[in-house]
């Protein structure tokens, strides 16, 4: 009787742990950064990014945990294997070679050069930033052009590691121009007084117009296809996609969908 007790509780013991290393291994952690409104740890969705990439997985029975951390940070620890990958990135030839690119874009997103009223700034070309100090945030994607803009006009950078200060080091005179999207700048904004946000404004004319990616990585390859299938299946409820262009990417993404074969 005793032996048979033994017997059964390891059996017991034994169904648990393949039942929870089962449930674990349903489980992706995917590595990013804070970027509201599309990622943001302070949500309960964390974001309107975060909520489609979970969304999209849940439709082949996995979870989703994201681990927020510094942008640069999130770009390597993404590669690790207990990782599934980052999200979510622009695209660029380094990351087509560290990462595999999923195939539909899930944001299409305006950059624009934000400063002060009273700075003396118009822009038409990156040539144009030479005269004053702009602000680039470690480990995010920008413009080939403007990086060699930045070299050839000799333009003064100011690293940053956090995007949430961007707009304070304007207000405090550390630097003069800022980089964001139009929802990640109305996002931050919220934290500012009203006589502070009267103190900014913004460049008509686009920075720059990039599309973001999830990216997965080579040790997790057969997730790039699971992924690309859950958004394929969520573009197809229209109240899904319509419900996601307005309140998280502002712009139509059936009209930017590019495929990325590279990577």
């Amino acid at each position: 009787m005793i032996v048979f007790r033994l017997i059964a509780c390891l059996c017991i013991t034994l169904s648990a742990s393949i039942s929870s290393t089962q449930s674990l291994s349903k489980t992706l952690n995917i590595s990013t950064g804070q970027w509201p409104p599309y990622m943001d740890q302070s949500r309960r969705d964390q974001g309107c990014v975060a909520k489609l990439i979970r969304d999209a997985f849940a439709l082949s029975g996995y979870k989703v945990r994201f681990v927020f951390m510094p942008w640069e940070r999130a770009y390597q620890e993404g590669m690790k294997q207990e990782f599934s990958g980052s999200a979510y990135w622009y695209f660029s030839e380094k990351r087509a070679q560290d990462y595999i690119y999923t195939r539909h874009p899930i944001t299409q997103e305006v950059s624009r050069f934000y400063h002060l009223k009273n700075l003396d700034f118009t822009y038409q070309s990156y040539k144009d930033l030479s005269p004053h100090r702009l602000i680039l945030n470690q480990g995010l994607t920008y413009p080939d052009e403007l990086l060699q803009a930045i070299k050839n006009y000799d333009i003064s950078t100011v690293n940053a590691t956090y995007t949430s200060k961007n707009l304070a080091y304007l207000l405090r005179g550390r630097a003069d121009i800022a980089i964001l999207t139009e929802q990640t700048k109305a996002a931050y904004a919220q934290s500012l007084t009203e006589a502070q946000q009267q103190q900014i404004t913004f460049q008509e004319k686009p920075a720059f117009i990039k599309q973001g990616y999830l990216l997965i990585n080579k040790h997790n390859s057969f997730l790039v296809s699971v992924f690309d299938d859950g958004i394929n299946q969520l573009w197809q409820k229209q109240n899904y996609y319509n419900e996601y262009v307005t309140n998280c990417v502002k712009t139509d993404l059936s009209m930017g969908i590019e495929f990325i074969a590279k990577g």
